[in-house]
């Protein structure tokens, strides 16, 4: 007898258990993540390669802490936008502000020349800007995505759409390894302004193709804490999201050390902001090339139990981390990153956003805002304070930076172990969380109601 759980997961491989209606949806959301992924990876060089060539890898703690406190502003906002605009209208307005941002520091930087872009305070910008694109227009892109799919259409059709975000990367990388020397890293934002508009023009496509119910709001509570800072309330009454806190914490903790651990093997290997940006948009096609394995094989085959899914990622990064601890070169850094980026754009990430799935409004986009944007930026914060200390004592050690990396994926693996959990209660990758599995966490003595997993029987349109 055939094991049906297996049949299903070759149906989800092949894309025979979708229909012609969920093919559309899986075709339209993989081609729009296909150009914020692309325009990510235009984006990052640029950023990384202006922070090494004026300033150094010993500045990225610095930047990155000034990165937290602006995005602390940001998702104030975003969780206002968000917390009373329909779901369309938050994803036209995140994109639109971003691409004038990047159109107005293309002018700075025309106007400004080499006396403006050498200057320590827009360095720092440039950085941030991307750091707040790499958070908040992926971050929106999901919330979209996770709101407009079933449970059992993520399971059947996130490995297509995370590929349009791999094949993104891998677009992005290779134009910037074969164009930046020519057309220099400042045409770069002006690109990047234009993709993002036509991502702007993909979302409303895909909104008057797939007519989604109109979004269920949360209820409004005006006795709590404001809006902008409600995801916070939601996260501490979840466990199940307390979990997932915990989980984005130990890989971003883990990433900010061995990204930086990277950095220093590339700055140590090649010179020149050219140069530079090169070999960066030559990792993001090498990565992403990596990535397309997980995405077309291990996310189809794992992404409905989840509990394995949860564990490659932090297994993959173990084995990673030991190589550049044993030989810190290129050659392992490239590993390092590999295992790292490629497994994130692909298991780690789907896996990640397909936990949202079955939640309420106020946890899809107030709580997601709140771990994505802050908690996410804290963990890297974190690991930036961390990097000041191990600096400080033994200056840009690669091997110290990876060792405390070491500890930390141990957290993440007993984390994911906890969500695993879970869906272990799921049978057939079917979301069946009870609600004891996802119970608030109540205060001494004050009990909280029962958290609400599905979504309400009525429509309430702000």
């Amino acid at each position: 007898m055939v094991d049906r759980s297996a049949t299903l997961r070759l149906d989800s491989i092949l894309l025979r258990g979708l229909d012609r209606a969920q093919r559309i949806k899986a075709a339209l959301l993989a081609a729009w993540f296909f150009i914020t992924v692309a325009t990510l990876w235009l984006l990052k060089p640029v950023r990384v390669a202006s922070l090494l060539a004026h300033l150094g890898a010993d500045e990225t703690p610095y930047v990155r802490l000034a990165g937290l406190v602006t995005l602390a502003v940001v998702v104030m906002l975003y969780s206002m936008l968000a917390g009373r605009r329909s779901r369309i209208a938050v994803v036209r307005w995140s994109n639109l502000v971003f691409a004038a941002l990047l159109v107005a520091f293309w002018l700075a930087m025309q106007l400004g020349g080499p006396a403006l872009t050498a200057q320590r305070p827009f360095v720092w910008a440039v950085y941030i800007l991307v750091e707040i694109y790499a958070v908040t227009l992926i971050g929106v892109f999901w919330t979209y995505a996770n709101d407009v799919v079933t449970s059992a259409e993520a399971n059947m059709m996130y490995g297509i759409v995370g590929l349009g975000g791999i094949l993104g990367g891998a677009a992005g990388g290779v134009f910037v390894d074969v164009f930046a020397e020519t057309i220099g890293p400042l045409n770069l934002l002006a690109i990047s302004a234009g993709l993002v508009v036509v991502a702007t023009v993909l979302a409303s496509i895909t909104e008057a193709v797939l007519r989604p119910p109109l979004r269920r709001f949360a209820p409004a509570r005006p006795r709590e804490l404001p809006i902008a800072l409600q995801g916070a309330l939601e996260v501490r009454k979840s466990r199940y999201l307390l979990l997932i806190v915990l989980v984005v914490v130990a890989y971003e903790f883990t990433a900010t050390l061995t990204d930086f651990a990277v950095s220093v093997v590339f700055e140590a290997t090649y010179t020149g902001e050219g140069e530079l940006a090169k070999m960066y948009g030559r990792l993001g096609w090498v990565v992403s090339a990596t990535a397309i394995f997980g995405q077309l094989v291990i996310v189809p085959l794992l992404l409905p139990t989840k509990r394995i899914a949860l564990l490659v990622p932090p297994l993959a990064m173990m084995v990673g981390a030991i190589g550049v601890l044993v030989l810190p070169v290129i050659a392992t850094a490239f590993m390092l990153a590999a295992a790292d980026r490629g497994l994130n754009y692909s298991v780690h990430q789907v896996t990640k956003e397909s936990l949202y799935v079955p939640l309420s409004d106020a946890q899809k986009y107030q709580a997601k805002a709140f771990i994505d944007m802050f908690v996410d930026r804290a963990a890297k914060a974190s690991a930036a304070f961390v990097l000041i200390g191990v600096i400080a004592f033994w200056g840009s050690s690669v091997r110290a930076t990876v060792v405390i990396s070491v500890v930390s994926i141990a957290v993440w693996f007993v984390a994911a172990r906890g969500l695993g959990r879970f869906w272990k209660r799921a049978p057939d990758g079917e979301v069946r969380l009870a609600a004891e599995a996802i119970a608030p966490v109540p205060r001494a003595g004050i009990p909280l109601p029962p958290l609400r997993i599905g979504r309400p029987a009525q429509d309430r349109v702000g």
